[in-house]
């Protein structure tokens, strides 16, 4: 199964505004920068996400976009099932589709169960339980950020935080 762009962007924008320290906001350009998208596809991803709740995004000067609790603890699973929904797997999903096939088909069946067995092996997958530093740090110091301390680390004489 191939997940749609809009949903593979989704996915990158959560895990990026993820390993974003605690209280840390990002702008849309930054987000862009980070998961390698165009600026406009991450705007309509960023919408579409903070609709959901799942992310947070504020106007302005000290505005920016973070991940909510809500967006942490979201199953892949659910995401998908909520972003792919209406995505076509055959062309008799879709609305103009036209299968001399179609009737009595069994095949749309069988898909739309592969599907659903997809999104399952996906339901206990967390957001959070995504994010790897040694994944994201890299990406966090290139838009000039610096990655979270690990729990428990004593960073004695470490720069603070670029912001």
């Amino acid at each position: 199964m191939r997940l749609t762009a809009f949903s593979d962007i989704a996915l990158r924008v959560l895990l990026l505004t993820a390993a974003v320290p605690e209280g840390e906001k990002l702008t849309t350009r930054a987000i862009a920068e980070g998961v390698g998208a165009p600026y406009h596809h991450v705007t309509k991803t960023v919408g579409r996400l903070s609709g959901l709740g799942l992310l947070a995004s504020s106007r302005g000067r000290t505005g920016g976009v973070s991940i909510t609790p809500a967006g942490l603890d979201a199953t892949v699973g659910s995401l998908l099932r909520e972003l792919e929904a209406g995505s076509a797997m055959v062309e008799c999903e879709s609305a103009g589709g036209d299968c001399p096939l179609d009737r009595g088909c069994r095949l749309r069946r069988a898909l739309a169960d592969a599907r659903e067995a997809f999104y399952a092996a996906l339901d206990d997958v967390r957001v959070r339980d995504l994010v790897s530093e040694r994944q994201l740090g890299p990406v966090l110091v290139s838009i000039g950020l610096r990655p979270p301390e690990p729990p428990g680390s004593t960073a004695v004489g470490a720069p603070p935080p670029i912001t």
